[in-house]
């Protein structure tokens, strides 16, 4: 395993693959490789489908079952994690799910792949970043 989804990353492969990049859809689609989601993702999910912003085609449990391909492991959130969280030097961000996924990424040696901005030059993790496609196919 050497990439971790971030939660946006994850959410689009599930429900809007059309906007992940070519060069990202064909790492995705390596069979080789196995990727992993930190359980926080699923967290998100739910936070986002109880506010109304995360509509499901199916009842929250059965989508986040199937949301997760089979070459992907979703990784726990442990004390090193928890620990990490609150150690990122000079982190870009006010968002302690941010947090808890980057320290994810670092406690594993994962690369992170994301759609988030603010994470894009964030130089004490290793990040990979990409512009999602717009529907009608631009970025």
């Amino acid at each position: 395993m050497r990439y971790l989804f971030d939660t946006s990353v994850w959410l689009r492969g599930a429900l809007n693959a059309g906007t992940v990049p070519a060069e990202v859809n064909a790492l995705l689609d390596d069979p080789q490789e196995t990727f992993g989601l930190s359980i926080f993702s699923f967290w998100e999910a739910a936070k986002k489908h109880q506010k109304g912003k995360l509509p499901l085609p199916m009842d929250l449990p059965a989508w986040l079952k199937a949301a997760v391909p089979h070459n992907v492991q979703v990784l726990p959130l442990t004390t090193d994690i928890i620990i990490e969280s609150t150690r990122l030097p000079d982190f870009p961000v006010n968002d302690p799910a941010d947090e808890i996924i980057v320290a994810t990424a670092r406690v594993h040696g994962l690369m992170l792949l994301t759609t988030d901005t603010k994470l894009k030059g964030y130089r004490h993790a290793r990040i990979r970043h990409f512009t999602p496609v717009l529907e009608n196919g631009r970025k």
